[in-house]
């Protein structure tokens, strides 16, 4: 539906003579109009089942509908709520169809979209489908919601849908997308052409006639159809040289209230959004006689199991077959956050990366490895046992010595209390804290904008470590003071992630002195090998006091050829590492010649050689599970 169509239908009003209070005869019919629609409210939420419950609507006033709402009526999936416009619901000559507005605005949380993250699946497929115009996307979203909720209402509840369009009037002339709509509600409705469209104005009849199909083809599945929606209308646009006006189209009846939140869950690792999206004349599920997707590749040669690509000219074309193997991880970060910011939960890139980063890690994470350390068991005071000559003469328990006789004899009155101990039953253990490091620069992809594998590798690490009670210092470095990362060890996991994807995109200089000052020689600790060199890197950081104590920490350096510039310094990275007390690896994506010259140089670091930055994910995996059973925590 649109808010801004033409009104030139609005009705006729005979002469009355002003009331003596114009302001109070206006509230009271304002009064009315709410009792009203509240009255027809049960019988809207019936049309979709007898035992639908929401709460009432929210029938407010110009005054109270959101800066960023263009319409007369909205919903919010995040309180499962609805919201009219009164006073621009009666403008529009709606004040008589209270049923049929509040069913589609109920429809919009009983079929299409129905929650948040519904939404955000319409979304992307939308945008698929709209290849260079995603800036329409929550339009056509809208609009194909629109579609679904009035054939349902217009034929299963037997509502007068049409008579909404009617009363709100037909689209502009210019208005290519909305004439589309109307034409075909006009033809799922069987009305006579001109009911509801222009009649001044060219009406797409092909395109209507294969939406028609497409929306009794997907009545149950929105997520499934708009995709091939959002490609009939950027054909449509297409076809019409590309700058038809949108207004109309733009300010839909139904907006979205925006959602607070960070994220939401399962749009980011879908892999099933990634797939192309298929025109509805392609589409077996619309156009019968078609072969079905996966029967048939471009060529028509079989491909089990794929689907077939989306048209790329005008010719019919197609992209290729396409499976979820290709894209196993979804959509990418940048396209995430878009799709975020669109529906009002988040607005930073950073955190919606974050988020994204976050939710394709979970299936990787393992516990982070423990350390078992001995426990003092605690002493039990046994029975008493005589005491001999030769015994130790502090294990006399002389009260109960005296108790037995006044004369100390050894072997009959001296006595000593025996002291057991209760072994425990399993060690004590202690998470090992993680030191990363992700190099960061201009090799490095962006995560922020593409799926960066190093990334996705250093959030596994990370969230395991987390995960297993560790704390986390992660560092992604580029060039000379290029350093982002989190302040100390810490627990948390959200400037943990805030470090990961962090981008510089510059030159190569590890930075030693934060490592240096993360790790201070550990005066007085036996297991350490702290160095007498008076260096400069070896000034305590006062946010890192030296502490004997202190949990042993692994260092992990994620990184390419550019590693080298981590040992330049002579013993700054060994001695960080035997102070450091968990060991330290550097996983690198390089030649093997490089990797064999860094192995020497970095002893006794343990050097891995990835081939290729998408090895980077299992290898940290299986790094963590192996690091995990060498502790026996696991058995």
């Amino acid at each position: 539906m649109s808010a801004a169509r033409s009104t030139s239908n609005a009705h006729r009003r005979g002469f009355d003579p002003a009331p003596a209070d114009p302001g109070a005869a206006d509230h009271a019919a304002t009064d009315a109009l709410r009792q009203r629609w509240l009255t027809a409210w049960p019988r809207a939420l019936a049309a979709w089942g007898r035992h639908l419950r929401l709460r009432a609507p929210h029938l407010v006033g110009p005054a109270d509908v959101p800066a960023d709402v263009a319409s007369f009526a909205w919903f919010s999936t995040r309180d499962v709520e609805v919201f009219v416009d009164l006073e621009q619901a009666r403008a529009l000559g709606l004040a008589g169809l209270p049923v049929e507005v509040l069913a589609h605005e109920i429809g919009h949380h009983v079929l299409s979209p129905g929650d948040l993250a519904t939404a955000g699946r319409l979304l992307v497929r939308a945008r698929a489908g709209l290849v260079d115009r995603v800036d329409l996307a929550p339009v056509v979203a809208n609009l194909w919601s629109d579609l679904l909720i009035n054939d349902r209402l217009q034929r299963r509840a037997e509502l007068r849908m049409g008579s909404v369009w009617r009363a709100i009037g037909p689209p502009h002339p210019d208005d290519v997308v909305m004439q589309l709509v109307m034409r075909t509600d006009e033809l799922l409705w069987a009305l006579p052409a001109g009911t509801l469209t222009c009649p001044d104005a060219a009406v797409p009849e092909r395109e209507a006639q294969l939406c028609a199909r497409a929306v009794r083809a997907y009545a149950d599945d929105p997520v499934g159809g708009v995709g091939g929606f959002g490609a009939l209308v950027r054909q449509l646009l297409a076809d019409r040289g590309g700058e038809a006006p949108l207004a109309g189209a733009a300010a839909v009846v139904c907006a979205h209230a925006p959602a607070d939140g960070g994220a939401v869950p399962g749009l980011a690792s879908d892999p099933t959004l990634a797939a192309p999206a298929v025109h509805p004349a392609l589409d077996p599920r619309v156009v019968r006689g078609l072969a079905p997707a996966g029967e048939q590749d471009p060529d028509g040669s079989a491909t089990p199991g794929r689907t077939v690509g989306t048209p790329t000219g005008d010719d019919g074309a197609t992209s290729g077959a396409w499976s979820p193997t290709d894209h196993p991880h979804g959509i990418d970060p940048a396209e995430y956050a878009a799709v975020l910011a669109e529906l009002g939960v988040q607005s930073d890139p950073a955190r919606a990366a974050a988020a994204w980063y976050r939710e394709n890690a979970a299936p990787y994470l393992v516990p982070f490895p423990t350390l078992a350390r001995p426990v003092t068991p605690e002493p039990l005071l046994g029975g008493l046992e005589t005491w001999d000559a030769g015994d130790d003469l502090a294990a006399i328990d002389w009260p109960a010595s005296l108790a037995a006789g006044p004369r100390p004899v050894p072997g009959f009155t001296l006595v000593r209390r025996v002291v057991e101990e209760d072994d425990p039953a399993e060690p004590g253990r202690e998470p090992v804290d993680l030191d990363l490091y992700l190099d960061s620069s201009g090799s490095i992809p962006d995560p922020c904008s593409i799926r960066s594998p190093l990334a996705l590798a250093g959030t596994v690490l990370a969230l395991s470590a987390l995960r297993a009670g560790a704390r986390v210092r992660a560092t992604t470095w580029s060039g000379p003071d290029q350093v982002a990362g989190t302040d100390g060890f810490t627990e948390r996991s959200d400037d943990v992630l805030a470090a990961v994807v962090a981008h510089f995109g510059g030159g190569t200089s590890f930075p030693l002195e934060h490592l240096a000052a993360a790790h201070p020689p550990r005066t007085g600790d036996d297991g350490g090998h702290p160095t007498d060199r008076p260096e400069p890197h070896r000034r305590a950081d006062p946010r890192h006091p030296v502490d004997p104590d202190r949990r042993p920490c692994h260092i992990a350096v994620i990184s390419d050829a550019g590693v080298d510039t981590m040992f330049r310094t002579a013993g700054v990275a060994v001695d960080a590492l035997a102070a450091a007390g968990g060991g330290g690896t550097l996983v690198l994506q390089t030649s093997a010649d490089m990797v064999a010259r860094i192995r020497e140089m970095a002893a006794p670091y343990a050097v891995h050689r990835v081939a290729d930055w998408e090895d980077l994910v299992d290898f940290a995996r299986a790094f963590a599970a192996r690091m995990w059973d060498v502790t026996g925590a696991g058995r």
